[in-house]
């Protein structure tokens, strides 16, 4: 566990990241340079992962759009541009990005990082060790190692990434939690995806402990509590998200927690809300959200020709142990209610 006291209050940390958005934005108005745009839309984008907020992740797409419109042909707007393909599954695209932007001369160490990323979030997972082992040699710190640590959990090899994670934290240099934060957030939906509920539970609540609000992190651990069979501390969990954070994620859950108290209406009625959301950032960002919205609409969201297709394309646009199940798991389910 962290040290009581290893970092300043979550909820400080989370303040001085959205003043620091705003100071951002007020120079936006005067006149950004193009590292004051990128600056603000890594901001923003943390903050969306941080909250849950899809808002902010559209606003930090336009700022970067808004740079790169300034600069397009830079070696950075090029990689920034690779950056934001990624983030939203572009994944070919991304890779197109990074051979330009290393061409053009952008610093090796960068593209590396986000290659990394590529690679695993594709399951190419051999390819993605040699960078992240590459990267943590040449910068040992809670960003290089948390990231090893994160892809040795993703594979199934916890006792090493517990000592990677172990080694991150006594890296990090930080007195924000935010970096940490993340860390463990990725760790805590390894082991979901593992079927180690326990494990996930005892992530979540140690981020709980230093960052109270970390939205997305209260709604896996939501999740957790329904598979464990607590349902009211699911219920407690993921009650005050619905009305306060856009991401269907959240209430597609509620639609879940109430159809196994047997409230069938009120499911009913949750998951067409969420069928609703999920169906206008499809439209948007196909990508991006084919894995989420195949499984609630496999689940809760009862359309499983849908939840076929979402998988499908998933399985298509990355080849890894969790887009093969997911894609199983829906076609064994389409299978069960056609019979």
């Amino acid at each position: 566990m962290i040290a009581v006291g290893r970092y300043t209050s979550g909820r400080i940390a989370v303040a001085n990241h959205s003043s620091w958005i705003e100071s951002l934005e007020l120079h936006r108005v005067e006149g950004s340079t193009f590292g004051e745009l990128i600056e603000l839309s890594n901001a923003l984008f943390l903050r969306g992962d941080l909250l849950g907020r899809i808002a902010d992740h559209d606003r930090a797409e336009r700022v970067v759009h808004e740079a790169v419109a300034a600069s397009p042909d830079t070696a950075r707007a090029l990689y920034v541009r690779g950056r934001l393909a990624e983030r939203f599954h572009r994944f070919q695209e991304a890779h197109a990005l990074l051979d330009e932007a290393r061409t053009a001369g952008h610093p090796e160490h960068e593209i590396d990082s986000t290659r990394a990323a590529l690679f695993q979030a594709t399951g190419k997972y051999s390819a993605a060790l040699v960078l992240r082992e590459k990267l943590a040699d040449y910068d040992r710190g809670i960003r290089t190692l948390g990231a090893l640590a994160s892809l040795l959990a993703e594979v199934g090899q916890w006792s090493a990434a517990e000592s990677c994670y172990a080694a991150a934290v006594d890296e990090d240099d930080h007195v924000s939690p935010l970096p940490c934060a993340q860390l463990l957030f990725e760790l805590g939906l390894s082991a979901v995806r593992c079927g180690d509920l326990y494990c996930a539970e005892q992530l979540f609540v140690e981020l709980d402990a230093i960052l109270p609000m970390h939205v997305p992190a209260r709604g896996h651990r939501a999740e957790v509590a329904l598979a464990r069979g607590k349902l009211d501390i699911a219920t407690e969990l993921i009650a005050p998200l619905l009305e306060l954070f856009d991401d269907p994620e959240y209430r597609a859950t509620y639609a879940e927690i109430l159809a196994a108290r047997g409230e069938r209406e009120a499911a009913v009625s949750e998951a067409e809300r969420a069928a609703a959301t999920y169906e206008l950032l499809l439209a948007r960002r196909p990508e991006a959200y084919a894995d989420h919205a195949a499984a609630f609409f496999m689940g809760v969201g009862k359309r499983p020709q849908r939840a076929i297709e979402l998988a499908s394309a998933n399985w298509k646009l990355r080849d890894t142990p969790h887009s093969r199940s997911l894609l199983a798991r829906a076609l064994r389910n389409a299978n069960r209610e056609a019979a």
